[in-house]
């Protein structure tokens, strides 16, 4: 059933996008996991947008979100939109990572994607996933690990021990209920995923944040000290303050200075910091500061073309 909803889904977004798009399953039985969508322009692709999905996001409501991949494919880039793992079960084997590194070299031959010209980048955890991939791959520097030669994360957590003190925070106060379910239920997912508290294995959270601010040269973050990054946030905290009564330093925008602070300390100019104050709203019109709306598509276009390398 939710195969045919899927399909059925996709069928009308084609309509709507006018655009040549395809639904690939890579398990052939599973249609919850481990598949992509494809939007291609007209003619040869010049390069690949590769946009990771926040928690739990299907890549069909990214098209609502956000209407960068429609602009991205009309200015004549291939853009690959993946639902990577089951969200209803704990990724405690790093399957997001595993997949990425097979499924990028994938689209790349198949859709003819030339070399040097390759965007990640993602919103929420998904911006989190798209940093980390990234400094994986420049840590392994594998010929078969594809490197990204552009990286971006619209409003996404990067240090996981700040990330849990938020959760905790939200839970401690007890002001919003969304707010609380939230953190209750991250929070049971990342004592899984790491083993434990930040207290209690504070290595494992090192690991596996994107920036890390109790580590040398903010850990992680370090990789990407040659590549151009931008991270982008709507930092209303007045929003923040009404609707969760929270704190600056329990924003990700605390997360995404900080780490855009540690790459100019180690050299990195081109590393910037993408303040889109209002700019956020979700697809029914409400207000939300988190929303991948923020980003401006069409200045992102002009980005990333002026940063590809020339070839």
């Amino acid at each position: 059933m939710r195969r045919i909803y899927l399909l059925l889904l996709l069928m009308l977004t084609h309509i709507a996008y006018g655009q040549k798009m395809e639904v690939v399953y890579r398990s052939k039985t599973d249609s919850l996991q481990n598949f992509y969508l494809s939007l291609l322009p007209a003619g040869v692709p010049k390069g690949l947008l590769l946009i990771l999905p926040g928690f739990a996001t299907t890549p069909s409501e990214i098209l609502k979100e956000t209407n960068l991949p429609q602009l991205a494919s009309d200015s004549g880039y291939a853009v690959i939109i993946p639902l990577l793992v089951n969200y209803e079960v704990v990724d405690t084997l790093n399957l997001v990572q595993s997949r990425l590194q097979t499924l990028i070299p994938e689209v790349i031959g198949k859709y003819g994607i030339p070399p040097n010209r390759f965007i990640l980048g993602g919103h929420s955890l998904g911006g989190h996933q798209a940093l980390f991939y990234a400094e994986q791959a420049i840590k392994m520097n594998l010929p078969q690990v594809v490197k990204p030669n552009l990286v971006f994360g619209v409003d996404p957590p990067l240090d996981m021990k700040r990330l849990w003190t938020t959760f905790s925070y939200n839970r401690r106060i007890n002001f919003s209920k969304v707010s609380v379910e939230e953190s209750t239920y991250f929070m049971n997912q990342m004592e899984k995923l790491y083993g434990g508290k930040p207290a209690q294995k504070p290595a494992a959270y090192e690991q596996y944040s994107s920036f890390y601010r109790d580590a040398a040269e903010g850990g992680n973050i370090k990789y990407l000290r040659h590549i151009p990054v931008r991270l982008y946030c709507d930092p209303d905290i007045n929003w923040v303050i009404e609707n969760r009564r929270g704190a600056y330093e329990y924003m990700n925008a605390s997360d995404l200075s900080a780490a855009i602070s540690q790459l100019r300390l180690l050299g990195n100019q081109s590393a910037e910091l993408m303040i889109c104050l209002g700019k956020g709203y979700l697809p029914d019109g409400r207000r939300h500061p988190h929303a991948f709306s923020m980003l401006d598509a069409n200045e992102f276009i002009v980005w990333i073309n002026a940063s590809l390398p020339k070839n």
